[in-house]
Formats: C-alpha cells, structure tokens, sequence
C-alpha cells in the first residue's frame, strides 16, 4: 500500500468515526429535546384547561363551554384535545398543525418515544357531559428536529468532503518531492550525474534535496576523476613499458652483446688451438650473465614484490632502497624501520605505499635526502616518507594515479593518508595509518601506546595529523 493510499485512508477513517460519534450525539440531543418539548407542551395545556373547567364561575351550558375549550386547541403544534362521551364515543377534537416537512416515519418512530396524555378531572357541571382528553403529539417537533438534523449532516458532510480534498491534495504534494526522488534516482542510475533536483517549497525536504545534488556532483566528480586515472593507467603502462625496455637495452643489451663477442672469439681461439686464451673469454661471459642475472631480479623484484613473503616488510624495503640507491647515489636514504612483525595484508599496503612514495619523489622532485620510517603499536602501523624535493607547485592537486592508487590502498584497509608539503617549504611528507586487528578489551590500551609512539614520531616533534 502506497503512503499517499494509507494517510488518505488514515484521515478516511478519522472522520467516519466523527460522524459516527457525531451522529449518536446528535440523537441522544433530539431525543431529549422532543421527550422535554412534549412534557413542556402537556404541562402547559393540562394547566390552561384546569383553569377554564374549574368549574368556579359556574354555568349553565357545560357543553358548550367545553367545546369551545376543545376549539381552542386547533392549530397547536403539540397538543390535541379529545372530548369524549360517557359512552365513549368522540364529542370533539382539536386539530393538529400539520408541519409542513415531515419528518419520516422510520425517524419519527426512533425520537419520538411512547405516546403521552393526560386525562383531566372535570368539575360536576362538565363530569356529565363527558371527559377531557389531552394528547402529545410529536410530529412537529420531530419534524423540526429532522430539519436540524438535515442542515447539521449537510454541514457535516461538505466539511468532511472539504477536509479529505484538502488532505488529498496536500498529502500528493507532499509526496511530489519523494516521487522526483525516485525519478532522479533512476536517471542517476542509467549515467545522467548532471540530473539536479529543483527547489522545494517544503523546508523538511530541503537537506534531502541538498544531499542528493551534492551526491550527484560527487558522482559526477569521480566519474571525471575515473576517467582520468584511467588515461593516467594506460600512460603509466606506456611509461613502465618504456622504463624497462630502456633497463633492458641500456644494462642487458651490452652484456648479451659483450657475451657474443666473447663467444665468438672462443670459437676463432679454438680454431687457431690458442686454448690457453679462451678461459678468459669464458669468465668473462660468466661475469657478464651473473650480471645480467642480478639485474633481472632487480627488475622482478620492482615488478612484484614476493620479497615481502621471504624478508618481511623491513627486508624488502631494504632491498627497494637499495635498488634506489644503486641508481641515485646523490641521493641520501635514511630509515627507521620497525621490526614487528604485521598482517600480510598491511605488509602489502605498507610496501605500496613506500614504493609509490619513493618512486614520486626520485621521478618529479629532485630530492637530495629521502626518509622512511614506520612505527607499529598495538593498534597502528604508522608510516612516513618525507624528502625534501621540489615539493608541489602552488594550485596543484597531489592526485596523481600513483597517489590516487595508493589512497584506494590505504582506504581498503581502513586506514587514513595525508599528503602534505613540508613545513621548511621544500619537499613532501606523506604519511598513512593502518589500523592493526586487535581484541576489543585492548584497545584502550593500545590507543595509549599509540599515541606515545606517534608523539616521537620519527625523532620529529611534529606528529602527523592522523
């Protein structure tokens, strides 16, 4: 059931129960008044009567006297007189006010109650002519309240048609911003992140609407940024294609050039039976393959890091650095390296994230000094890489692919990054944080430590915003 449906019948049933309650009151009212109206009208005329049969002015034509009582009665709205004989039979009778809108019988039979009467006692002189009858009549009355009652319903009626128009029409536009919700969301669904929600007359609705465009504009954003990092991939393919063919041809070219040449005059040593001459050829290629096979592994290990499941996360940034200093010498590294063993899985993002860093800095920022530290507690594992390198230009987003990469990394694992310039106003300082699984009675415990940690972090005194 729709909410619209379920208000509307809500407020349906609301007011059916008003008129149900109105309607019993309104009866229980018309009852009484008809009951009080009749006794009122009988007391009255019983006592109009006595006062004219009395019987203390005396006179000598009874009948007469109380004929003309009973013609005086003709036309009253609630009381009949009836003069009967001693026989029993009808000497005369007063007629009734007929109303002009009667009420109906089934009405007329639930208000107007048990008939009432009064017979009255004559004096001696009317005792002979017969007895006097007053009777209460209710059909005027009743008509008059059914006339009430008609006016009362029909007001009722147009107020309650009037309340569920005006329920119905507010309640739908009320619901009108959920049912834009609901088509925005579609066609955010099917791409469309320009698609905004318009203006609300309504201030409850607004955070929505505020919340959904800004929702879509993020979306819209990282759409962009998706498409971007993924022309940053294919570029970044490109350039590690090209980085290791120039590895390849530049360190691995001349030694396979060098060992053919050695074999080649092997074999003219051999033809000539100089064979005192061919040992060293044949060093000579051994040196040239066992360089050619350091240099490979160096170029494996830059291409998966599976030193991480024989040395650990300290051993293999060891090894990463002093890849790095094999080829920048100019370049001073300085670590400190916690030697705690972690979760594979931080190992991994730890390693990324120092690979990542150090590969930025050496490539873009002309660092003369770079350092690592990482710090483990109970709770963190801690990392920092500061150089000071050429830094970011001003204005510049520090959202490389790398640096975008290595965000997702970190924020896989629940962790934080900060990427900063340094305070000297040279160079860069990236730091993570990645949260370490623990029992939850220890973590109290191992915030503290935490924190004692951070404060001396690095040996610097100003510990990272993390």
């Amino acid at each position: 059931m729709s909410i619209q449906r379920r208000l509307a019948l809500s407020i349906t049933l609301v007011l059916l129960l008003s008129l149900t309650l109105g309607a019993a009151l309104t009866y229980w009212h018309v009852v009484a008044k008809v009951r009080t109206e009749m006794q009122a009208a009988l007391a009255v005329g019983t006592q109009t009567a006595a006062k004219a049969v009395d019987g203390r002015d005396g006179t000598d034509a009874p009948a007469r006297r109380l004929r003309r009582l009973v013609e005086d009665f003709d036309g009253d709205r609630h009381i009949m007189a009836v003069l009967t004989a001693p026989d029993g039979h009808i000497l005369a009778q007063s007629t009734l006010l007929q109303p002009d809108e009667p009420a109906p019988a089934w009405f007329l039979t639930m208000v107007a109650g048990p008939a009432t009467r009064v017979d009255l006692r004559l004096a001696a002189p009317f005792d002979a002519v017969g007895a006097l009858r007053l009777e209460a009549d209710p059909h005027n009355e009743v008509a008059e309240a059914w006339s009430d009652v008609l006016l009362t319903a029909t007001i009722m009626v147009l107020f309650f048609s009037m309340v569920l128009a005006l329920a119905f029409w507010t309640i739908r536009g009320a619901l009108q911003p959920l049912r834009d919700v609901l088509t925005a969301l579609s066609r955010i669904g099917e791409g469309d992140y320009a698609t905004r929600l318009s203006p609300t007359m309504y201030r409850e609705l607004q955070p929505l609407r505020d919340g959904f465009d800004t929702m879509a504009e993020r979306l819209a954003a990282m759409r962009a940024q998706n498409r971007d990092l993924h022309e940053q991939i294919l570029n970044l393919q490109e350039e590690e294609r090209a980085e290791l063919a120039r590895d390849l041809h530049d360190d691995v070219a001349p030694f396979l050039f060098s060992v053919g040449a050695d074999a080649a005059m092997i074999r003219q040593y051999l033809a000539a039976e100089r064979i005192l001459e061919v040992a060293p050829r044949a060093d000579a290629i051994a040196e040239s393959v066992r360089h050619m096979q350091k240099h490979l592994k160096g170029v494996l290990r830059r291409l998966a890091p599976e030193t991480l499941i024989d040395l650990g996360l300290a051993g293999a940034i060891d090894n990463l650095v002093a890849f790095w200093r094999l080829r920048r010498p100019a370049i001073t590294f300085t670590m400190d390296l916690t030697d705690d063993p972690v979760d594979p899985p931080l190992d991994a993002v730890a390693f990324r994230v120092v690979q990542e860093s150090l590969s930025n800095a050496i490539r873009h920022a002309d660092p003369t000094t770079i350092a690592v530290c990482i710090v483990q507690s109970e709770t963190m594992l801690t990392i920092r890489i500061e150089d000071d390198g050429t830094g970011f230009a001003p204005g510049q987003t520090p959202l490389g692919f790398g640096l975008a990469s290595m965000q997702e990394r970190v924020k896989a694992v629940g962790g934080r990054l900060a990427i900063r310039d340094r305070p000297e106003g040279h160079g860069v300082i990236i730091e993570a944080a990645l949260p370490i699984r623990i029992d939850r009675d220890d973590t109290m415990q191992g915030d503290r430590a935490s924190d004692a940690k951070v404060a001396d972090f690095c040996g610097r005194s100003d510990a990272p915003p993390l």
